[in-house]
Parts: structure tokens; C-alpha cells; sequence
């Protein structure tokens, strides 16, 4: 790499201040105003949520627009902003699904090595009717596009079975694998006040939200989602 590369490279790093939460995942993007980023500002900060899968950004003030922009810049990142005035801010929580990865015992991580998931969707029809429809294929260990690492694609466990397995072994190993990714030691949890951006790579973690005006059944836990890496 030549000493110009070397350049760029280091001051790109330097554009953003970064603190890591100490968990698996998870860091806060310090004394930023999101709407001011040039190109270069813009692509540290992404380089940062490369490395540590989910960032906090506090003290922002975005109108619909602002959102909508960085939605679309950010590709295969989602994200959540809690405007303020909000009185009780919402409830996020992530497991990272390389740590997840990385856990598995070296008998499971060949098991599932080779193995494919696929998803099934509720389809409601005008009457009411449900009807269960098969989604797609894909490896239940992927590969991140970006980073080149290992993880776990778990995608939803609602309506999903392992390919070639019976309902009952493809059932218990997934409960298996899910029970491992919400681990604590995998996870990190925000709560949101306003001003806060929260910006996750739907591709390697799994997510819950959960607001305090939004009813839910109290027998019923809220559910982790995560987006297939096919």
C-alpha cells in the first residue's frame, strides 16, 4: 500500500470517535451531527459499524427526509431514531451472530456446516384466510459479503425448518442455536432517549424491539429477527 493509501486510510479512522460498549457488539459514535458527513466521514463511519455491528449516535435532530436518506445510504444496515419529546424511549436489544458462530462446539459447527433453512411466510388473504407460504433457501452458516467472516444466518425462527430434517430434529436444533445467539455475553440492550440513532448490520445480528406503548402479550416474549444473508 502506498504512503498516499496510508493517508487516506488514517484519516478516514480519525473522522469519527468511536467508544466500544465492551461487549460483543455494539459501540457509540461520540460529537456527530450525521447531516453535516462528507463522503469520507460517511465512509468511517460505516467502516466502524463493519467492525462493531451495531452504533449508537446521540444528539441527533432528523427530519423524515434525513431518515429516508440514510436509509438509503446505508444499504444493508437498518435503523431506529427516537425523536425527542419522546417520554419513555423504546427498548433495543442485539446478539451479535459471529459470536454466536464462534461459540459452536467443533461437533455442531461441522453439523450445521453444510445444512439450509428455509422460511415460511403467513400469506392473508381478503377473507381472512391464512395461508402458509414457502419462502427462500439458504446456508444456515454464511458468509459476511463485507468482512469475510463466519456466522450464523438464523433469519426468523417463527415458520422456519432446517432443510432435510424432520420437524422435531430440525426444531430442536434450532431452538439449540437460538438459545446460544441470546446468550447475555453475545448481547447488548439500549434504551432509547431522544436524539438517539441506532444504526445495526441486519446481516450478522439478530434484534428485538420493544416499546413502551406498544401492547404485547405478556405470555408471549417479543421476537428476535434477523435478515437471511443469501
Amino acid at each position: 500500500m502506498s504512503h498516499r493509501s496510508n493517508v487516506a486510510r488514517n484519516a478516514e479512522s480519525s473522522l469519527v470517535q468511536v467508544l466500544p460498549t465492551g461487549k460483543a457488539l455494539g459501540a457509540e459514535v461520540c460529537n456527530v451531527d450525521l447531516r453535516s458527513f462528507d463522503d469520507w466521514a460517511f465512509a468511517s463511519f460505516m467502516r466502524a459499524l463493519l467492525k462493531h455491528q451495531v452504533l449508537l449516535v446521540r444528539g441527533q435532530r432528523l427530519t423524515e427526509r434525513d431518515i429516508a436518506a440514510f436509509s438509503r445510504r446505508f444499504g444493508h444496515a437498518d435503523l431506529h431514531y427516537t425523536s425527542y419529546g419522546t417520554m419513555l424511549g423504546d427498548s433495543l436489544s442485539f446478539c451479535s451472530l459471529y459470536a454466536a458462530y464462534n461459540a459452536l462446539s467443533p461437533t455442531l459447527r461441522s453439523r450445521v456446516a453444510h445444512l439450509k433453512v428455509r422460511h415460511r411466510t403467513i400469506d392473508m388473504a381478503d377473507d381472512g384466510r391464512r395461508t402458509i407460504v414457502a419462502g427462500p433457501v439458504h446456508p444456515l452458516v454464511g458468509l459476511h459479503a463485507d468482512t469475510g467472516r463466519s456466522l450464523l444466518a438464523l433469519g426468523q425462527r417463527r415458520h422456519s425448518y432446517v432443510v432435510g430434517l424432520e420437524q422435531d430434529e430440525s426444531d430442536a436444533l434450532l431452538d439449540d442455536l437460538w438459545q446460544l445467539a441470546e446468550r447475555p455475553e453475545f448481547s447488548w440492550a439500549h434504551t432509547c432517549r431522544g436524539g438517539d440513532l441506532v444504526v445495526w448490520d441486519t446481516r450478522c445480528t439478530i434484534h428485538r424491539h420493544e416499546a413502551p406503548d406498544m401492547p404485547r402479550l405478556l405470555h408471549s416474549p417479543p421476537l428476535w429477527n434477523a435478515m437471511p444473508t443469501a
